[in-house]
């Protein structure tokens, strides 16, 4: 196994000692020890320390409440729902919907 640059061998160390130690345990069926220390890796905080509350959440903006906040984009329009059970929605677009560099309607 290969240490990081930021990692110590003492701490390597330490880890195997607490896997050896950890599958003894499992294997002469004794208890779980009772103080229970959160891991923590090289990025994160004092040891037993909980990461921030904002951790794993998505920072992705769902298409959904985009249109809820900035409406629909320019050059479509809905016109209803479709007739299958699902009943979803229907709309148009204008040439406006494809691009906006200098849009022009078909020529009929």
């Amino acid at each position: 196994m290969s240490t990081k640059p930021n990692q110590s061998k003492s701490t390597e160390d330490a880890s195997k000692d607490e896997r050896a130690e950890s599958v003894s345990r499992q294997l002469s069926g004794a208890d779980a020890p009772k103080e229970v220390v959160q891991p923590t890796g090289d990025t994160s905080g004092p040891p037993g320390e909980m990461p921030p509350d904002d951790v794993g959440t998505s920072t992705t903006t769902h298409g959904e409440k985009m249109v809820d906040r900035d409406g629909k984009e320019a050059g479509r329009k809905d016109t209803g729902t479709d007739n299958t059970p699902a009943q979803r929605p229907t709309g148009t677009s204008t040439a406006r919907d494809t691009t906006g560099v200098d849009p022009q309607e078909p020529k009929r």
